[in-house]
């Protein structure tokens, strides 16, 4: 009886956090049907994982799925380290690069952070069907703040900040041409960055991903880019991600494409598979930059102080002061994958942290599980806080 009670409360979930992602449409509904074996995987998990302590448990049972780094600041002996140079999908951790170059220009009095930008511009980045609503509700979350001006401009720096908290692909992809990509590559030299990948604007990726686009069927065309040498696959992504921001006729013929195959035209073990064509990182690499910007040594002080003001959106509207002291951190979540970056200091120990946590390629009935609870927002702030938390972590990661 207990099980079919879960298996009950886990299907409401799932349909719930559904049309949260998808909309409530019949068009939704005829794409969770057709779904509907993809939904299978992983469900086994789903009833094992319902705390933290069993995601810790999970964690330690798929290495293939999980990097974890924490590193304290001041106590390095209790670093936890799992899977910490293994190759990860950034998605929207990307950024984070973004971020940094736009602290840095405007230290280097390069842009000006209340220079008004026409929030229209951005809608030329936006693919249909791909995270389509997050667009909608960081322009909402501007016009609900007071932030557009009659002529329907907002400053730059509230553009980016919202981007951060929305995970706005649109406006990344307008802020990664605004600040411009050699001076993005400068902030990749200036860290002195082995194992990352530089960003790459989102909707370059989801053009050059669509099987339509190629006149293939998806597993041939995710085969023929996958043996693609970085620089070719790159080069092809920015080059499709220009003409989809100038060439008009290729603007609308893509934008028409996406509205027709309602985004990809791929089911969901494919939108999760795709994404190991993404710009990647290591928990390694991540978490040094995590504690750079704790010591303050992330490019200079001015630099660390404008990207923590960035970053500290969940400490600023999630309230979060009853456990820390201060926090920032910058999520992702898109099928199959959920991850962080995260850097804060408990009210309990104030010792500050600096973390990153991936949660990769996830098999899809535990990724909807995971998503809809926010478990690895949860698990990573609670990291930061929670000695039983840890020690679990590394009980299963030690085994």
């Amino acid at each position: 009886m207990r099980i079919l009670k879960f298996i009950g409360v886990f299907l409401g979930t799932l349909i719930i956090t559904f049309f949260v992602v998808f909309g409530f449409n019949l068009d939704a509904l005829k794409t969770l049907y057709n779904n509907s074996s993809d939904l299978q995987e992983g469900q086994e998990w789903v009833s094992k994982a319902t705390s933290l302590k069993g995601l810790t448990q999970y964690i330690g049972s798929n290495p293939q799925h999980a990097t974890i780094v924490s590193r304290s600041v001041v106590n390095p002996d209790t670093t936890i380290a799992y899977r910490t140079e293994k190759p990860r999908t950034m998605g929207t951790l990307s950024n984070f690069f973004l971020i940094t170059t736009y602290a840095r220009l405007i230290e280097d009095g390069q842009i000006d952070h209340n220079e008004l930008i026409l929030l229209e511009r951005t809608d030329r980045f936006l693919l249909p069907y791909i995270d389509e609503s997050h667009h909608d509700d960081a322009k909402t979350a501007l016009q609900n703040r007071d932030l557009v001006t009659k002529n329907g401009k907002v400053p730059l720096n509230k553009l980016l900040e919202i981007a951060i908290i929305y995970n706005d692909l649109a406006i990344s992809d307008f802020l990664y041409y605004k600040l411009g990509q050699q001076d993005i590559e400068k902030t990749f030299d200036l860290l002195e960055l082995e194992s990352t990948d530089p960003p790459l604007p989102f909707s370059g990726l989801y053009i050059t991903l669509h099987p339509d686009l190629a006149k293939k069927e998806f597993n041939a065309h995710f085969e023929k880019l996958s043996a693609l040498s970085k620089s070719k696959f790159r080069a092809k992504v920015l080059n499709n991600a220009d003409r989809f921001r100038t060439d008009d006729e290729f603007h609308d013929r893509i934008t028409k494409l996406f509205e027709e195959k309602q985004g990809l035209g791929i089911g969901f073990k494919e939108r999760r598979n795709i994404l190991s064509l993404f710009p990647k990182s290591t928990g390694q690499e991540l978490t040094e930059l995590m504690v750079q910007l704790q010591k303050n040594q992330l490019i200079s002080a001015s630099v660390s102080e404008r990207v923590k003001g960035i970053m500290d959106w969940p400490y600023q509207e999630q309230g979060l002061n009853n456990d820390f002291r201060y926090y920032g951190a910058i999520y992702d979540s898109r099928l199959g994958l959920l991850n962080g970056i995260d850097y804060g200091a408990s009210v309990y120990s104030e010792e500050p942290f600096g973390q990153a946590v991936f949660f990769d390629s996830l098999q899809v009935a535990f990724w909807f599980h995971m998503s809809s609870n926010l478990m690895h927002q949860d698990y990573q702030q609670r990291m930061m806080w929670d000695p039983a938390l840890r020690q679990a972590t590394l009980q299963e990661i030690s085994k």
